[in-house]
């Protein structure tokens, strides 16, 4: 069962309940990156009252080997969840259907089915922390 967000002294409750949270940049690892160039950066926000987690990100290629950790840290979730992913290809071609970034138990975001060609993965999606 996960557990209820915790209040520490000073802090705004209303803001925390109903306000919008600030974003956390991710660490990206294994050679991926940030796209730069108005693109919006990695990164992700824990919405308390919702009790989950919105990740939103362009980031170019790195090692694109299924399980591969892209990131660390986020908050954990009582179950591992997909957030699917957009796909662009060196040839221009783009797929929305099977890529996917994977959230474990650990708060580890992991790549899964990225075909060899990316060069680029836009995703924007929740997860649930106690689903």
């Amino acid at each position: 069962m996960a557990s209820s967000p915790t209040v520490l002294a000073g802090q705004d409750l209303t803001a925390l309940l109903v306000g919008v949270p600030a974003w956390t940049a991710m660490s990206l690892l294994n050679g991926w990156a940030n796209t730069g160039g108005g693109n919006v950066s990695a990164q992700y926000r824990t919405w308390p009252l919702l009790n989950s987690v919105e990740v939103i990100g362009t980031i170019n290629a790195g090692t694109l080997t299924n399980g591969t950790n892209i990131a660390t840290g986020l908050p954990v979730a009582a179950s591992s969840q997909f957030v699917i992913v957009m796909v662009t290809t060196s040839t221009g071609a783009v797929a929305v259907t099977t890529p996917r970034l994977f959230v474990d138990t650990s708060g580890d975001l992991q790549v899964f089915s990225i075909p060899a060609s990316t060069t680029t993965i836009s995703f924007h999606g929740w997860y649930s922390l106690d689903a």
